[in-house]
């Protein structure tokens, strides 16, 4: 919180100063954009810098420097982080930690050395910095806005930038009151809490294609709170967002975890109840496709160091996996045993509790469809069912691949005992070993080396690690995908419905490959759009159902 008071009070008084033009030596918007994005820097941003000076080395000595560093800071952190977590009793362990970490942290001082000396151009990559007005300016391409929303503790701070505008907006909500507000439209949101009903949507006994009942009434969702958030913090800069269709958001908890394409420009139409009410609202979706940035330096890592691509596969799925637990609809906890035994005393799952958390019909379906719009052959491109292990996923060759989707359950670290970061879960070996318990954990994911365009995390709370405002923006599985080498990532705020997801994501590629200039996060849009307008299921309105996926990083 010092934190966020110390900003502040810079930041309000070059608001003093006034938001509008003022002579270049002394201007507050530049003083507070940047102010507001040094408070904003994150793990996320860093590693995208990173990212990219890994992008612009190519794949000579520079690369290999790179991915050496992040490794041992990485590795550093890990340290680090047990020597706090050490019980002060155990002196010996403390000690062996605090000379294992100053090793490492003498490597890292020896490859930063040698960068520094062979490569300085690579300082401008690795360190993360702000962004200046010019800057941004340069990256966004015409019909794009960057919005940087920025809590502070007495009021929050909105920036937009175009190429030919910029507005800076303070909103009268203090941190504990934004807190608040995104506290009560997500219980209207995450369908574990929000009594949403249709087509299955939570009947954790009923199979998604189970016939619709009552749809949701409107007050489920508070769509007035939405539309007085959205007066609050957007429409003030309404004038920078008029005929841009593109929004770049970045920003930070607690708004990380509401997608703002909920957001309704208009007020709801009271003459209108239940799925009609919600199938009609302004939602932001309507006007303006959406990226979510991990931080306003990552644009510059994202775009100004593109890679040249020749060749490689279009598309590599892995999903479905073999799973033999109660039937679900929604892609979340797994269902099954999830009790104190589901890891062992060696810290490996335990292969027959992974086993008994439940199958996920439609995956496998999606990813043939995913193969198929995307020009690849499904029987080649795809690995599920038995073939959809984790041992598949850390043996393949994967960097050539453009678009790397995963669809199956997705575990956040605390929702089952034992489980201390986030996982994908896959088709479970007859015995757990370091190479394969059916889990492929954050870290793990980091050490995939990839260079894809995109990767789809189709599966649950693979957006925000517990869905609480207030938690990291990216949980622990997006962060290291952008590590392994991702450009954009398509994930989610919660449990997603099974058919959904399956129609969102296929629906954003079919559109795609439909009209080949379309920017990723338009096809996004549409896709979404269709299921909202989708009159055969009405629950298909409610946003718990279609807002819970957000893309975050590249989105053109």
């Amino acid at each position: 919180m010092l934190r966020l008071a110390v900003f502040g009070l810079l930041m309000a008084l070059s608001f003093g100063a006034g938001p509008g033009a003022a002579a270049e030596a002394d201007d507050p918007f530049a003083l507070a954009f940047k102010a507001a994005q040094e408070a904003q820097a994150s793990v996320t941003s860093a590693a995208l810098s990173q990212l990219g000076a890994r992008f612009a080395a190519g794949s000579g000595d520079l690369a290999h420097k790179v991915r050496e560093r992040q490794d041992l800071v990485a590795r550093w952190r890990t340290l680090d982080r047990a020597l706090v977590a050490t019980s002060a009793d155990d002196t010996a362990r403390a000690a062996e930690l605090k000379r294992d970490g100053d090793e490492v942290k003498r490597q890292v001082d020896r490859v930063e050395a040698e960068l520094a000396a062979r490569f300085p151009e690579f300082a401008e990559l690795s360190r993360p910095r702000p962004l200046d007005e010019a800057e941004v300016r340069a990256l966004l391409e015409p019909g794009e806005t960057l919005l940087m929303v920025f809590a502070a503790q007495k009021s929050t701070h909105v920036f937009a930038i175009n190429r030919d505008t910029r507005l800076w907006h303070r909103a009268a909500i203090s941190h504990e009151q934004l807190v608040a507000s995104v506290r009560h439209l997500r219980a209207g949101l995450d369908p574990r809490t929000a009594t949403l009903r249709g087509a299955g949507a939570i009947d954790e006994t009923a199979d998604a294609g189970d016939s619709p009942v009552a749809p949701a009434e409107p007050g489920q969702f508070d769509l007035a709170a939405a539309h007085e958030l959205y007066q609050l913090l957007l429409a003030p800069v309404a004038g920078a967002l008029g005929g841009n269709a593109r929004l770049l958001i970045a920003t930070e908890a607690p708004l990380d975890a509401l997608p703002f394409h909920v957001l309704l420009t208009e007020p709801p139409d009271p003459g209108l109840t239940g799925s009609r009410a919600l199938g009609r609202a302004p939602w932001l979706l309507r006007r303006h496709s959406i990226v979510m940035l991990p931080g306003v330096g990552s644009l510059k890592a994202l775009r100004a160091n593109r890679p040249a691509r020749a060749g490689g596969e279009a598309f590599r799925g892995f999903g479905a996996p073999r799973l033999a637990g109660p039937k679900l609809a929604l892609r979340g906890g797994g269902g099954g045993d999830v009790s104190a035994r589901f890891f062992a005393r060696d810290r490996l799952a335990d292969v027959d509790a992974v086993r008994r958390l439940s199958p996920l019909p439609e995956t496998a379906g999606e990813l043939k469809r995913l193969a198929t719009a995307l020009g690849a052959d499904p029987a080649r491109a795809i690995q599920i069912d038995d073939a959809a292990t984790e041992t598949a996923v850390k043996t393949a060759d994967l960097s050539g691949a453009r678009i790397l989707a995963f669809a199956t359950h997705g575990l956040v670290a605390g929702e089952i005992k034992g489980l201390a970061e986030p996982a994908l879960v896959f088709t479970p070996p007859a015995e757990a070993s370091d190479l394969d318990d059916g889990l492929l954990t954050a870290s793990e994911a980091a050490n995939l080396k990839l260079s894809a365009d995109w990767v789809v995390l189709s599966a649950c709370n693979t957006a925000s690690s517990d869905g609480e405002p207030g938690a990291d923006g990216l949980s622990g599985l997006a962060r290291a995908f952008f590590y392994a080498g991702a450009r954009a990532l398509i994930v989610s705020h919660w449990p997603v419905r099974d058919d959904a997801a399956a129609r969102i994501t296929t629906g954003t590629f079919a559109a795609l490959a439909a009209e080949p200039g379309l920017a990723k996060a338009e096809a996004f849009r549409r896709s979404m759009l269709a299921l909202i307008e989708d009159g055969s299921d009405p629950g298909l309105a409610h946003p718990s159902v279609w807002a819970p996926f957000v893309v975050v990083g590249e989105g053109r």
